[in-house]
């Protein structure tokens, strides 16, 4: 009966995902980097999909899925689409944070709901 428990603590729910997300915090290796985060949102629908847009023109969509505690991010307007990896860290009615690692460093990226 514990296992089930365990693997439950361990999921993300979708429900508190979806929605409206804009990017409040970005740190690399542990130290905050001053950067313009006003532009950087994340959306994401009931039906799996999301949109990402980041600083200037730069937009991306498509498909998202879970699996424990990661979240894979599919860019379908890419040439040649291939999934990203990240880690939710934190997740709750108000807060979403995400880690991952580029180049050998670690990043955490914090949103706050819309």
């Amino acid at each position: 009966m514990l296992l089930p428990l365990l693997f439950m603590a361990c999921s993300v729910d979708s429900s508190m995902l979806s929605g409206d997300w804009h990017a409040v915090g970005f740190y690399m290796n542990g130290q905050d980097v001053p950067a313009t985060l006003d532009s950087v949102k994340l959306s994401f629908t009931n039906s799996g999909d999301y949109t990402f847009k980041s600083i200037g023109f730069y937009e991306e969509k498509g498909s998202f899925r879970l699996a424990g505690k990661y979240l894979f991010l599919k860019d379908t307007t890419a040439k040649k689409p291939a999934e990203k990896a990240f880690q939710v860290l934190y997740l709750s009615e108000d807060t979403l944070k995400l880690g991952m690692e580029s180049s050998g460093q670690e990043q955490t990226v914090f949103f706050s709901r819309n």
